[in-house]
Parts: C-alpha cells; structure tokens; sequence
C-alpha cells in the first residue's frame, strides 16, 4: 500500500480552509469565535465587534475592546 504525505504548505493550507469554514459557520449560527492574534486571545462577535480576552490569576476572563 502506498504511503500518502502531505507538505508542510499542504497541511498549512488545509488548516487555513478549516478555520475559514469554523468562522463562517460560527457566524452562520450566530456565536461568537476566539482566535489568537501574537500572544494575544480575540474573540470576534457576529456584528463584528471583537475584543481581546484575558484571565485574571482565578481564571476568569475579561473582555476589552481590541484595536487592529
């Protein structure tokens, strides 16, 4: 039997279709979704609006408004 690899760009590319397709359906249904951006965690609401998340040191998370 013949061994199947991907590249590492194939893979990339894979992953990047993925992601688009999780974002148009998380807006699709109406939720919102969180990706990285750096060090940075954003979560992108369907309207739009996005905000950058962090934790305080008992877990809990805060949202502020994100500026590209």
């Amino acid at each position: 039997m013949a061994e199947f690899k991907l590249t590492d760009e194939e893979w990339k590319k894979i992953g990047q279709e993925a992601a688009r397709q999780a974002i148009q359906e998380a807006k699709a249904a109406g939720v919102p979704f969180t990706y990285m951006i750096g060090d940075k965690v954003i979560r992108e609401y369907p309207n739009g609006k996005k905000v950058e998340v962090t934790f305080n040191e008992q877990g809990q998370a805060k949202e502020t408004d994100y500026a590209e």
